[in-house]
């Protein structure tokens, strides 16, 4: 059997080898510990073989030494407000003024130079800015104004730029044994500069969200209006894209995505204009509230200043049912004078269905109101007497929404708040009273029970 062990030395020796190579990997780990080697001689049936056997051996040393920050040498210098910001077009250009102050007690040497922003996605180009003066001599308990100026090229990429400005070298303590050779040596006398590039964009988006109340098993329809302000066709590639954050964390959306489908053209033309049509197929029995997003997936670099690249129309659909019960009050009067009601339905900046085109019941409808009145005597007959319709119109033309019938937002002209009012009379009795109000087509609404002529005082 040569050149094979036998059992009872064949595995004794592997264990004992995997305990030794155990034990060195644990005290290699432990600072200042040397490792020596020893030979350990295992015998078998054929032959001899021999094998490395490590062997700890202690060399206690001192940790190297972190300089105390007095013994760094350093000089450090005032600079008064040591960030700034700028926002630049391509083609733009924009200037500063740094003020370094000195608090030494001796002249101190500045050479300012751009610092290169190893976590920035953008490079800034050190050929786009320039520093004046480009070094000067600050004496003791004395200051220097620096202009920085920014130029941007005209080809430049849109982006967030980080740019930073050493005036001096002095730099913290590196971890590396050659200080020369650290990559991003940390600069003590530094002013940095945020330049944000960016260019308005080219294709328009209208609405920037779409919000409405919508009924379960019923299907709606909206336009997304896409003005294109360039000489050149953009390309789009619309979609839906997962956009939960805007909605409630802790329920389930009143459907899925795939409720939604969109239908647009491949591109927008020069100077013209294209629609986005989305469908909205409510499930049957659906209710709660829906949030998401459609990513227009717009072909202009200009769209994702925000972080809405592609151009984004955030969705919220609220599923409601129509009423089947009315809403009820019950009142009691003192007297027999004449009662009055009044009903008004009141929407805020035309939050819901602005966005609308068409749905199953045929577009937008009127709202109004079904009112009955039970009193001492049985069913009362109401008289109407008044309806009012009234709004809120602002000339600021910064309304958020689009009329419903309308693709744009008028220039002059925005109405952020209408109301739809309905008032009755009905004669009156002492006794108990019931008013029941059965809604169409309403948001929400408030009412008043008013009893008594007007101007006479007498009242419940």
């Amino acid at each position: 059997m040569n050149g094979i062990f036998t059992k009872t030395r064949t595995v004794p020796g592997y264990r004992s080898m995997l305990i030794l190579l155990l034990a060195l990997i644990l005290v290699a780990a432990v600072p200042g510990v040397a490792i020596a080697m020893t030979e350990e001689v295992f015998v078998g049936t054929g032959g001899v073989i021999t094998l490395p056997v490590p062997t700890p051996v202690m060399v206690v040393g001192d940790p190297p030494e972190v300089p105390d920050m007095q013994e760094m040498n350093l000089t450090i210098l005032r600079i008064d407000q040591n960030w700034n910001t700028m926002e630049l077009m391509p083609g733009e250009g924009d200037e500063i003024t740094v003020t370094v102050k000195n608090p030494n007690n001796e002249t101190v040497p500045t050479n300012p130079m751009v610092v290169e922003d190893p976590y920035s996605n953008y490079i800034f180009d050190e050929a786009w800015l320039t520093i004046t003066p480009a070094s000067a001599e600050i004496e003791a308990e004395g200051e220097e104004e620096f202009t920085i100026a920014v130029a941007i090229p005209g080809d430049a990429d849109l982006g967030h730029y980080n740019v930073k400005i050493a005036f001096t070298d002095d730099a913290k303590p590196t971890l590396y044994p050659e200080p020369h050779l650290d990559p991003y040596p940390s600069y003590v006398n530094t002013f940095r500069l945020n330049v944000e590039v960016w260019k308005p964009p080219v294709v328009q988006v209208l609405p920037s969200r779409i919000r409405d109340r919508v009924e379960s098993g019923k299907w709606y329809k909206y336009a997304i209006t896409l003005t294109n302000t360039g000489d050149h066709d953009i390309n789009i590639d619309p979609e839906i894209v997962v956009a939960r954050q805007y909605g409630r964390y802790d329920t389930v959306p009143a459907f899925e995505d795939d409720a939604i489908t969109i239908d647009a053209p491949s591109s927008v033309p020069a100077n013209g204009t294209a629609t986005v049509s989305v469908h909205l197929d409510v499930p049957a029995g659906a209710k709660g509230r829906y949030d998401g997003e459609i990513n227009l997936g717009i072909d202009d670099p200009s769209m994702g200043r925000w972080g809405d690249e592609g151009g984004t129309v955030r969705l919220r659909f609220e599923v409601w049912e129509q009423p089947t019960e009315p809403f009820t009050k019950a009142f009691v009067t003192a007297t027999d004078s004449p009662i009055t009601l009044r009903v008004e339905s009141s929407q805020n900046s035309k939050r819901f269905g602005a966005c609308r085109i068409d749905d199953e019941d045929g577009g937008a409808k009127d709202p109004y109101f079904d009112l009955t009145l039970e009193g001492p005597n049985g069913t009362a007959t109401l008289l109407p007497t008044r309806i009012t319709y009234q709004g809120s119109v602002s000339l600021s033309g910064m309304g958020k929404y689009a009329p419903p019938d309308e693709m744009a937002i008028d220039e002059v002209y925005n109405e952020g708040y209408t109301s739809y009012t309905e008032e009755f009379t009905a004669d009156g009795a002492i006794g108990n009273w019931e008013l029941g109000i059965f809604p169409h087509y309403v948001e929400d609404f408030k009412y008043v029970i008013a009893i008594g002529d007007a101007g006479t005082g007498s009242g419940v």
